[in-house]
């Protein structure tokens, strides 16, 4: 109903709201605009250019041995680390007594015919090749807090499944990654590691929840990385840092040990994928992934693009929630269009889904029907040993002595509010002496509406079709400009709730050198669809551009 209501107004409130963003936009470029970045240090090793896959494949030929390559990677990492504050806990000495060992046993196993090339390929494709992960991610031996100062001693027993299969698949363990609180932001910043910068421009943000990740690969300091993405913690860390990101179909990779407080080996909401910085490594990353689920996708299926039914929508249609599209992004967007247009002579189809403009509401109803039973955000700050007083908190947040970020605090006293709320409703209700339907028959209408909006996207795209879609609808913002505009997430979220495969693609730089990229999406289980599109967009665009200077 309210909802409905704000709709009926909306030609005043997206003048409302074009305002605040401009007035927003203008505090922060005064405020923050006039620092000036700092700079990272150039890549002289050509090492850390090689994708992973390249990697995997020098060192099974030994052009290169996994020494030399953790080596790389070490010094890379501590020589940008101290400005991105992108690691949360370094894994060197380990990683170079495993890469001794890798290199002892190619050695021997090749030269004795123990071992052969292709059996390495299939079974160990990524052998010798070190890898990082984000620090929700359990890594045994490392720290395991996620973000919160009272699980700042804490540490992992066991490795989640995803870095059990990357072990599995050769690759070395090298670090795990700086996130949000609990990973539940756009901004990786927390009271136990800091606030990471993004390496473009370092005055503002790498986005979260996968911001390590996203930091530390765009500036060469990881060959492969791995996140978590609930509300598009990988793809709009991706596309701030102007990387490929990919979230697989939901239901496909295994989820155990990817979170602090629950461990839920499947979810129709968050899903594990690779940020890259080639998109040569998202297929056979995902491979390994996915695992024993091999037979839901088309892994390896060849895609003829000419063929592909290509449609495209500039906005969510809403406007009121969300800040308006920036132009740089549009142009970009259209230029994809043109580059399928005149590139395999498609008919490009601009479409618009209605569905979309409600996409915060569905996306915040399926996160409370898979995570109802999840306890509220003042329990899990007190690590769920009772709770935290959340008054308490603010003030010494504005005494300049917080343990805990806004965002955090922000979601407790709604959960506070909520509690209270269900509460007097269900004294209502007992002196009343009937039900109260309001709120199911509330939840039943979103319920409809989420499937409606599935069930379109999924009749549009098919088998053989993607969406154009936009990651975010701004570059990359200053630090903290994210609380201002909190729900410009819910472009990459609303395909955490439909359940979709999506990649999210670089498209190179704009003028003030922060990153361009759209999100492609495909039909269910057609994540090689979206893949071969990224492929084929860095060809024509570029991909990745590295932010320091390469000598």
């Amino acid at each position: 109903m309210l909802w409905g209501v704000l709709w009926a107004f909306r030609p005043v409130l997206w003048m409302v709201r074009w305002m605040w963003d401009e007035w927003v936009s203008t505090i922060f470029t005064l405020v923050v605009g006039w620092r000036r970045k700092s700079l990272l240090p150039p890549v002289f090793n050509p090492i850390l250019l090689l994708s992973a896959s390249e990697l995997a494949d020098n060192i099974r030929e030994r052009k290169v041995s996994s020494v030399e390559v953790v080596r790389s990677y070490v010094t890379r990492i501590s020589n940008v680390n101290p400005i991105l504050n992108a690691v949360a806990q370094e894994n060197f000495q380990a990683a170079l007594l495993e890469a001794r060992m890798v290199d002892k046993k190619l050695d021997q196993g090749l030269s004795d015919g123990s071992l052969t090339k292709d059996w390495l390929k299939k079974n160990q494709p990524f052998l010798g090749v070190p890898f990082t992960v984000k620090e929700t991610i359990a890594v045994a031996g490392l720290p395991h807090t996620g973000g919160l100062v009272v699980r700042g001693d804490v540490v992992a027993s066991q490795d989640a499944e995803v870095v059990n299969k990357m072990k599995k698949a050769g690759a070395i363990l090298l670090a795990n990654t700086n996130i949000s609180e609990l990973g539940m932001w756009w901004e990786s910043d927390n009271r136990v590691y800091g606030r990471t910068n993004n390496p473009y421009d370092t005055r503002r943000t790498s986005g979260g929840s996968s911001g390590g990740e996203s930091a530390l690969m765009c500036s060469c300091g990881t060959p492969l990385s791995l996140g978590t993405d609930t509300g598009g913690s990988i793809r709009i860390p991706a596309f701030f840092c102007g990387l490929f990101g990919h979230k697989p179909t939901s239901g496909v990779v295994s989820l155990r040990g990817c979170n602090v407080h629950f461990d839920k080996e499947w979810s129709d909401m968050q899903c594990a994928g690779p940020l890259t910085r080639h998109a040569r490594d998202l297929m056979p990353i995902l491979t390994v992934l996915v695992g024993e689920n091999f037979t839901k996708l088309s892994i390896g299926k060849h895609v003829d693009l000419g063929t592909l039914q290509i449609f495209t929508m500039e906005n969510d249609g809403n406007g009121i929630l969300t800040t308006h599209m920036h132009s740089s992004l549009l142009a970009v967007q259209r230029a994809v269009t043109q580059h399928f247009r005149h590139t395999y002579d498609c008919t490009v189809h601009k479409v618009v889904i209605p569905g979309m403009r409600r996409s915060f509401q569905i996306w915040q109803e399926k996160i409370k029907e898979e995570y109802g039973n999840n306890t509220p955000m003042f329990e899990q700050l007190a690590d769920n040993k009772g709770e935290i007083n959340v008054w308490t908190e603010i003030t010494r947040a504005i005494l300049g002595r917080a343990r805990h970020t806004i965002p955090s605090l922000a979601q407790a006293v709604l959960d506070i509010l909520d509690r209270e709320i269900t509460f007097l409703k269900d004294q209502t209700k007992v002196l009343m002496g009937k039900e109260n339907t309001a709120v199911s028959t509330s939840r039943m209408q979103m319920e409809t509406q989420w499937k409606t909006l599935q069930m379109r996207v999924q009749r549009l795209l098919g088998d053989n079709g993607v969406l154009l879609y936009p990651s975010h609808p701004m570059l990359a913002p200053y630090h903290s400009e994210s609380y201002f505009r909190p729900l410009n997430f819910t472009y990459a979220a609303v395909f955490n709730a439909l359940g979709f495969p999506v990649t999210q693609v670089p498209l190179g730089l704009d003028h003030n050198g922060l990153p361009l990229g759209i999100q492609v999406v495909g039909g269910m289980y057609q994540d090689h669809l979206t893949i071969s599109v990224a492929e084929d967009l860095e060809k024509a665009f570029g991909g990745w551009v590295c932010p320091s200077k390469i000598l």
